[in-house]
């Protein structure tokens, strides 16, 4: 399996939700799923991903998905102020 769509959250085995922030302002879901971590897409075949958390939180519930949810933000800090990377780069926060 290398996609999953909303409509297949609810019967899969998916251990965590991470929402990641992309550059534009926008979020995008992904999921935990057999070890491996998969994007979301919607059923017409595009990514999942809103202008909010909130709006990506509402459509993983709305089609079953109410596993433990984490929002991934990378920061490019470090490299933009020419040291090496950190050994953690991205903030992983809990979303309630």
């Amino acid at each position: 399996m290398t996609k999953v769509f909303t409509d297949q959250l609810a019967a899969l085995p998916i251990s965590e939700v991470e929402v990641r922030s992309i550059e534009g302002g926008l979020y995008a879901a992904y999921v935990a799923l057999e070890g491996k971590l998969l994007r979301v897409y919607e059923v017409d075949n595009s990514p999942l991903s809103r202008r909010s958390v909130g709006d990506i939180k509402s459509v993983l519930l709305e089609n079953g998905c109410g596993v433990k949810a984490f929002l991934v933000h990378h920061s490019a800090y470090d490299e933009m102020i020419g040291i090496e990377s950190a050994v953690e780069p991205d903030m992983k926060i809990a979303l309630a």
